[in-house]
């Protein structure tokens, strides 16, 4: 038992430094699965504009929309995981990417 411990421990020392970028990819991951959905109510909003102006407001949901997306979203992220105790949190970030698989199964990505 303290064996599983003593690993947890080292891992949760482990990815402290890296809990910024484990967060981008949780949302970015996030983007991946729902970004169908997305561009769904794009497609939806701007189904009876002109081609140019379709063109141009996919690239800027694109380039401005998901960057905000994942600008505003990825400090919440991190936020919420450094508020979980530190030995609690290797279980966290591999549960939540866990669940992100099986949202990813259940959506036909994988």
């Amino acid at each position: 038992m303290t064996l599983l411990l003593e690993l947890n421990l080292r891992l949760a020392h482990f990815i402290q430094p890296h809990l910024q970028d484990i967060a981008l990819a949780l949302v970015a991951t996030c983007l991946v699965i729902y970004g169908d959905k997305v561009n769904a109510f794009l497609k939806r909003l701007v189904s009876s504009w002109v081609f140019v102006a379709r063109v141009m407001a996919f690239i800027l949901m694109c380039t401005f929309g998901y960057g905000l997306l994942t600008f505003w979203t990825q400090p919440l992220v991190y936020w919420g995981i450094t508020q979980v105790e530190f030995v609690y949190r290797p279980l966290l970030v591999v549960s939540c990417f866990c669940f992100l698989g099986v949202l990813a199964e259940r959506k036909r990505h994988l």
